[in-house]
Parts: structure tokens; sequence; C-alpha cells
């Protein structure tokens, strides 16, 4: 199955409901720069107004999300697709929207995209 969305081809989809507030670790396989791994975490500050998400770079193949402040969200998320970097030498992209069950962790559904790149843009 291929989805396209204009210039843009989902790579991978995913909705996973987190367990006891762990972290959410997904790998994207890339057999031409190396596997790509994303982690997602949630954690509330008080310090912080609102609802914000963080982006850590790890090191050149991982990348920390953190989601701050998402308690009793119910539709949270990205407005437009995230530029992460690249997937097999392609512009890769991410979309989430989050959802929150009262004390009982997240629910995350993000997907992944690859841009395809013509005339350099």
């Amino acid at each position: 199955m291929e989805i396209k969305l204009g210039e843009y081809t989902l790579v991978h989809s995913g909705l996973v409901i987190q367990i006891d507030s762990l972290p959410i670790t997904v790998k994207l396989t890339d057999e031409i720069e190396g596997d790509y791994t994303f982690i997602f975490n949630f954690s509330a500050d008080t310090n912080e107004k609102g609802v914000i998400s963080r982006f850590v770079t790890i090191d050149t193949h991982t990348l920390q999300i953190n989601f701050l402040n998402f308690n009793n969200i119910q539709n949270g998320g990205s407005t437009n697709p995230i530029d992460v970097g690249t997937l097999r030498q392609k512009p890769l992209f991410l979309s989430y929207r989050i959802f929150d069950l009262p004390n009982c962790g997240k629910t995350i559904q993000f997907n992944f995209y690859i841009k395809e790149v013509k005339d350099g843009k």
C-alpha cells in the first residue's frame, strides 16, 4: 500500500497508548543513512505556562521530543508537518496528535512522511 498527500508519502504511521508514563520509542529503518530513533517523552512543568513541544537532538540518529503539560489534552498536536531530518536521503516530516485520559497515560497518534524533492526545492 502507498499513501500520498501531494508531494508527501506516508512512510510510517502509529497509534500508541502509553504505559505507566514511560517514554515511547519509535525507530525508522534506514539502510542508507542509519536507523533513526524518536523518543516521545511526556512530563509536566508547573513553571511553564501552556503546552510545549521541545525537540532535543541526542545524537545524529536520535531525536527526543519532550511534550510538556499535555495533561487533560483531548486533541493537541502539530498544525503542520515538522521537518525532523532525512530518511533514505529524502526530507522527513512528522505530524502528531495527543490525547490524554487522566491518570492513565497519553495516547499519541503520529505520521512520518518523506517529501519528494524536485529541482532542489
